[in-house]
């Protein structure tokens, strides 16, 4: 059977197929070499390496990098190459001298475990004077923060990338869900023209260019008119080098003539990812050639990250509006329908706040043949129709904003029926309430359309065959579109998801109960709702201090390593006092726990080194993580400097309390030599501020030679009575990570497949040769049939099952494993499981490092 292909789908995937990430060629503004990771051979080298390293391209391919390169870029590239990031992201070497050139140096590893080494010579920052590119990413990344309306964020956010970059045009561009997309903000000079409103077609931006802009967000273009530089291979018949990662790739000629037609000479375009998918993108162009420099490319990309980040946020904002609304009127539905044929007569009752929560101009609930509508609809036998969509699904959420192009009225019968003034309609149909459907219908609106030119397509060949040709126009072109409606907004798709939730309550086993019990329903939703108030408030001010906690770090650490762990380790020392906070009740947290949490390594009975005194003392809930924070940095510092960085070093800590409050003092002995730092980082400032600032206590902090000395005295308003002191059950934190896995085969039964990749490079750090992974309590039972494992570490909580059965398996067995949970120390466990230790999440290396190393003896 011959089958007919469509020529311009066909010419659509000839588009596609360019393939743009294995062009052959690079920019000039810089020179590239490429070649195994062990950079032992130069298999890849561009033509103008001369212009830039001063060799001949064709001399050195064969040739060792070592031969080229100093021994400390060597040894710099190496590094890189061996970060687990540098096969998913270009890294900065730095800065180099190379053959009496400086230069500036990158690398990556490629899919295909390439090493490609970037070098880019006579960056000229074109915005010298003004403030760093990073302090101009942050002003205005504080000021799009405060926009709660993503519009009005991307109008500042692309204000800010204008006097980040200096370029001509910044553009916002977001994309449809039919692929098409729209400058929703500028920011321009006044001599180039405004592209503002206008939408773009689909194929402006082909598939595979929208892949790689996910995978690689930030591409520089700089100059539209340039003459590619050809990339040289000592085998002529090697396959074409992947350049996903690299900036100096080479330029697509349909790109080189969509920015020639659109009058552009240079562009930077930075993808907005939002949970991994391409939202939209910054588009900056320049009506010249223009390269910024790498510490400009970094802020900006930067920017781009951060600016997806809030644009996640608002996007979850607007769902969780949903929820709230739904949960709102959830009793209100509850009490007037306790049953899917109830709902169905009750339907006059509820279809109005059925339509407050999902706007919509009518409505219609069908039950097999039985119907009831509200507002604006179409006939019921399109109604009908549309509710046989996907009849098999029972667990439906669709929607269209054209019934006309999708055809649904048109479902089972062969031809339409009346839509009436009908346009769109979202279909809601929950498995527990199935065959009752909530069908939500949008009236037409006749839209008029700004596309960037006549959105039609020109066809030319090709390489790849026939291709779609760039548009010469970008003048704004006027279409009106009718058989439409507004758009279903992702709040209304929220909305939807918790009515698939709310049908399913309805007609869950007991819900007539809940017309009985109302009242106390009613009574119940305010006490949740002021817990839930409570909770919000609490995490805004826990993120505040996380959010002051990164930036004080980065002001005062040294590299990316020290910043990333002295986080690492702050937000460890909030978590415990967290989990202390919620471990037997919310009266307090014990003072003696958090001091047993963070000196739980030198408080072992075989070599104890802390001397603990005073009586049982609690803190506030409010006021325990910052004195966990004070606590984190004095034993930190002693742990580095101090009596603890020892063996023979002691620290005697001493408290007691009187009408007047908390006097507490710390005093360390048999240590080294204590000097007074020359530089008051942000350790020392959280010490000796932290407690006068928040709480109005006094602190003293003497750098005596015979040991740190370190009081304060915390007001009684902030104490509580306890009593008993809170001990958690879960395992203490520790700084030491040893290879206690090594050579070890272990089991991971995690739900959430980050946090398990996440643990699966934990515990492969700690030496472990073989780990298998499991989601649910299933999957981990049936590992256990076919394979051995020297330990375990299990999700306590696998998709609302515990996993106790599991346990009791592996202890059966004889396999040792321990428990992680996101829920706290708070947890009840069967008492044959009670000795087993229990990790709370964010789980860090060091702390799983002592877990594994008890189980395992090692």
């Amino acid at each position: 059977m011959l089958k007919t292909v469509d020529g311009e789908a066909l010419s659509l995937d000839n588009c596609d197929r360019e393939p743009i990430h294995t062009p052959g060629q690079i920019q000039p503004f810089g020179t590239l070499l490429a070649g195994a990771p062990s950079l032992s051979a130069i298999e890849y080298a561009g033509a103008n390496l001369a212009d830039h390293l001063g060799y001949e391209a064709k001399d050195v391919l064969g040739t060792s990098f070592g031969e080229l390169l100093p021994s400390n870029v060597i040894h710099d590239v190496r590094n890189i190459l061996s970060y687990s990031t540098a096969d998913s992201q270009r890294e900065r070497v730095g800065r180099y001298a190379v053959n009496d050139r400086e230069v500036e140096i990158y690398a990556h590893r490629t899919a295909n475990n390439h090493a490609i080494v970037e070098f880019e010579s006579g960056l000229e920052d074109p915005l010298a004077g003004k403030r760093a590119p990073i302090e101009q990413a942050r002003l205005f990344l504080a000021k799009a923060s405060s926009m709660r309306q993503i519009d009005r964020l991307m109008h500042i956010a692309v204000f800010g990338l204008r006097e980040i970059t200096g370029y001509d045009r910044v553009k916002a561009y977001r994309y449809a869900e039919d692929g098409s997309g729209e400058v929703i903000a500028e920011a321009r000079n006044g001599s180039v023209p405004s592209f503002l409103g206008l939408r773009y077609p689909a194929w402006d931006v082909p598939t595979q260019a929208r892949a790689l802009q996910v995978r690689n967000p930030l591409r520089m273009l700089s100059d539209v008119r340039q003459e590619p530089i050809p990339l040289l291979a000592q085998d002529q018949s090697a396959p074409a080098l992947d350049m996903s990662l690299a900036h100096l790739r080479g330029i697509s000629p349909i790109h080189v003539e969509y920015l020639s037609n659109m009058g552009v000479g240079a562009t930077l375009t930075i993808g907005l990812i939002v949970d991994g998918k391409l939202w939209g993108m910054f588009a900056c162009h320049h009506m010249s050639p223009r390269v910024i420099e790498s510490d400009t490319r970094i802020a900006a990309e930067l920017f781009g990250q951060m600016i997806s980040l809030l644009i996640k946020e608002r996007i979850e904002n607007e769902q969780a509006e949903a929820r709230a609304q739904t949960a709102s009127a959830r009793q209100e539905i509850i009490a007037k329908s306790d049953a899917t044929t109830d709902l169905l007569h009750a339907f006059p009752a509820v279809a109005k706040v059925l339509r407050n929560l999902v706007e919509c101009d009518g409505l219609a609930v069908l039950r097999e043949d039985r119907l009831q509508t509200d507002g604006s609809v179409p006939s019921p036998d399109a109604i009908r129709a549309i509710g046989g969509l996907a009849a098999s699904d029972e667990n439906l959420l669709r929607e269209t904003s054209s019934l006309a192009e999708a055809g649904w009225h048109e479902n089972g019968f062969g031809e339409g029926h009346d839509l009436n003034k009908s346009a769109g309609c979202m279909l809601v149909r929950a498995t527990a309430a199935f065959p009752l459907q909530l069908l939500f219908f949008r009236d037409e609106i006749v839209q008029t359309v700004r596309w960037a030119g006549k959105p039609e397509k020109e066809y030319d060949k090709g390489p790849y065959g026939s291709r779609i040709t760039p548009r010469g126009s970008f003048e704004a072109y006027l279409k009106e579109l009718r058989d439409r409606s507004a758009p279903w907004t992702p709040f209304d798709l929220s909305a939807a998801r918790e009515i698939q939730i709310m049908l399913t309550q309805i007609t869950a086993k007991g819900e007539r109960k809940e017309l009985d019990r109302h009242k106390d329903l009613v009574s119940h939703q305010r006490q949740q709702d002021l817990m839930i108030a409570e909770l919000n408030h609490r995490v805004k001010n826990i993120l505040a201090l996380i959010r002051s906690l990164s930036r004080q770090a980065k002001a005062s650490s040294a590299s990316l390593e020290s910043y990333a762990l002295a986080l690492e380790q702050r937000i460890a020392a909030l978590a415990a006092a967290h989990d202390l906070a919620v471990s037997d009740s919310m009266r307090g947290v014990s003072l003696r726990g958090i001091l047993d949490t963070e000196l739980g390594p030198y408080l072992r009975d075989d070599q104890a080194q802390v001397v603990l005194s005073g009586p049982i003392v609690g803190l506030r809930a409010d006021v325990a993580p910052m004195i966990a924070l004070v606590f984190h940095e004095i034993v930190s510092n002693a742990a580095k400097y101090g009596a603890l960085s020892t063996t023979d070093g002691i620290v005697q800590a001493r408290w007691s309390v009187d009408p007047d409050g908390l006097t507490f003092n710390w005093r360390e002995i048999g240590g080294p030599p204590v000097e007074a730092p020359s530089r008051h980082g942000f350790g020392r400032s959280l010490i000796e501020k932290a407690i006068p600032y928040e709480f109005d206590g006094s602190v003293s902090l003497d750098y005596d030679p015979a040991g740190v000395k370190f009081s304060f005295d915390l007001p009684a308003r902030n104490l509580v009575d306890l009593d008993e002191e809170t001990q958690p059950k879960l395992a203490m934190k520790v700084g030491e990570i040893k290879h206690v896995a090594t050579g070890k085969t272990a089991l991971i039964v995690e739900d959430n497949v980050v946090l398990a990749m996440d643990m699966v490079e934990s515990i492969t750090r700690l030496g472990a040769e073989k780990i298998e992974t499991a989601g649910t309590i299933e999957s981990g039972l049936e590992l256990l049939d076919h394979h051995e494992f020297d330990f375990a570490v299990l999700d306590m909580n696998l998709r609302g099952e515990v996993a106790f059965d599991l346990a009791l398996r592996l202890r059966k067995e004889g396999v040792p494993f321990i428990f992680v949970t996101g829920y706290g120390s708070r947890i009840d466990v069967p008492p044959e499981l009670e000795e087993i230790q229990i990790l709370t999440k964010p789980v860090d290396d060091g702390t799983l490092s002592r877990g594994l190393a008890d189980i395992l003896k090692s």
